[in-house]
């Protein structure tokens, strides 16, 4: 039975599609078996990816349009992919992301979702589908406050708090309504050179503190979510 994850901060600037991918790519290193899907409009993971020009995306089968060579892309870091494009602004049935994704309870171990920065029809649909909530957080008051809105949008999922850079003691008091994950991710620059090669920073600087960092997270969650 796969788990969905929804990484989720209304505030923009926190990580979010940076974790996502991150997570995706951990997850495979620990042999699990991830489909990420891009659930924000603006495209930017899409982007970032180069999937941009994808003839199918998620808004074709969140339509109703099976999985196919098409849109289910299995990409060079191994998880597969599908991806967004503006249009998907326009679809607002909240419970059609559950539905799709309950086709596929044995296909995949981790479903991984990233999400709008706002409180919108694309984020209910992720947090109605998933099993847990994820919320990059920095120290950083627009990161705090855009948490703290997010763990107010209604779901069942567990919630979890992945500490960003700066984030600290003070900020942990906030969230005791949400489980804090066992790591810590640095600031680093190589996000972009990362970027510029459609890769994560843990292929491209496998060693550095903050893939590590990451690969700390990914673990903690699947073990929160039984994949241990």
């Amino acid at each position: 039975m796969s788990s969905v994850i929804a990484v989720a901060n209304i505030a923009g600037g926190t990580y979010k599609s940076t974790t996502a991918h991150s997570l995706a790519v951990a997850s495979v290193e620990y042999g699990k078996k991830v489909l990420l899907i891009d659930l924000d409009p603006r495209a930017e993971l899409t982007f970032n990816l180069g999937y941009e020009k994808s003839r199918e995306t998620i808004l074709e089968i969140l339509q109703g349009l099976s999985l196919s060579q098409n849109n289910d892309i299995t990409t060079a870091e191994r998880f597969d992919f599908i991806g967004a494009d503006s249009r998907l602004a326009s679809f607002k049935e909240v419970n059609a992301l559950k539905t799709f994704l309950s086709s596929l309870s044995t296909r995949y171990d981790v479903v991984i979702v990233d999400t709008p920065a706002q409180i919108d029809s694309r984020l209910a649909m992720a947090l109605v589908a998933a099993d847990a909530l994820v919320i990059p957080t920095s120290a950083a008051i627009h990161s705090i406050r855009g948490a703290i809105s997010t763990l107010k949008v209604d779901s069942a999922a567990k919630k979890f708090i992945l500490p960003i850079d700066g984030f600290g003691t003070d900020q942990v008091k906030l969230f005791d309504n949400a489980i804090l994950i066992d790591a810590h991710i640095p600031f680093t620059s190589g996000i972009d050179a990362a970027t510029s090669q459609k890769r994560s920073v843990l292929s491209i600087d496998k060693s550095s503190d903050f893939a590590e960092a990451y690969r700390e997270a990914a673990y903690s969650l699947l073990e929160h979510l039984n994949h241990f």
